[in-house]
């Protein structure tokens, strides 16, 4: 046995399972329904507090946890940046709703333990993304032998993304508050941002998985904005 590469393969694999048990975690947490008992016994009304788009996203990234943990060789980093890229936006839609849940509250005056309930639920896929992420980015890091991006662009290309998406989406959809400039840069703009930036950096293949995974995500965006609309 090579006891140099084993225990990092079986790092890998340990990472990838971790990656899969959030992606389904985040996926239990927000499944669960925001409730209200509507009045003149009209029963109870249940309601989804996330778009369309976070089920493909979380089913990505459980495939991308598989992909990790099958150790197979030179798959495992690009599945890592789809993971890292999608976790960060799955961790973004969990912060924009648990504050979307006290507004809905607002609305249908949910019950108090109800409202906690979805709250703490929105949490978790919040922290579930974010580990994901982070466990992720552990698989792709390489120290760099030097800090200069090979692709200075892309690194501009990714800033223009991360700051400037929020008040174009804001402007074309006529809400260019602080709310909804915050919800825009926490789901798409700085994961889509730092992804395109950090290929200034990473090797080819991990690059195009990178620039995959945004455009993807982009459109999967885009066909949900249509139907919705």
């Amino acid at each position: 046995m090579d006891v140099a590469v084993a225990p990092a393969r079986v790092t890998t694999a340990a990472a990838g399972g971790l990656v899969l048990v959030c992606a389904l975690a985040a996926s239990a947490a927000a499944a669960v329904p925001g409730r209200n008992e509507r009045a003149n016994g009209l029963g109870t009304e249940y309601g989804w507090n996330y778009p369309f788009t976070v089920w493909p996203m979380l089913a990505c990234l459980a495939a991308a946890g598989l992909v990790i943990a099958w150790r197979r060789p030179g798959w495992a980093r690009p599945a890592a940046v789809v993971a890292a890229i999608v976790g960060a936006q799955v961790a973004g839609f969990g912060v924009v709703a648990v504050r979307d849940w006290f507004n809905v509250n607002g609305a249908w005056s949910m019950g108090q333990h109800n409202l906690a309930t979805v709250v703490t639920f929105a949490a978790g896929v919040a922290v579930c993304g974010a580990v994901a992420t982070c466990v992720a980015v552990g698989v792709v890091w390489r120290e760099p032998d030097d800090w200069r991006p090979g692709r200075p662009a892309q690194v501009g290309l990714g800033a223009v993304v991360a700051v400037g998406l929020p008040l174009e989406l804001g402007l074309a959809f006529g809400d260019p508050d602080i709310t909804s400039l915050g919800q825009y840069a926490l789901t798409y703009s700085l994961p889509w941002g730092v992804a395109l930036a950090a290929t200034g950096w990473l090797d080819r293949t991990a690059a195009l998985a990178a620039r995959a995974t945004v455009a993807g995500s982009a459109v999967l965006v885009t066909l949900a904005g249509w139907a919705w609309h």
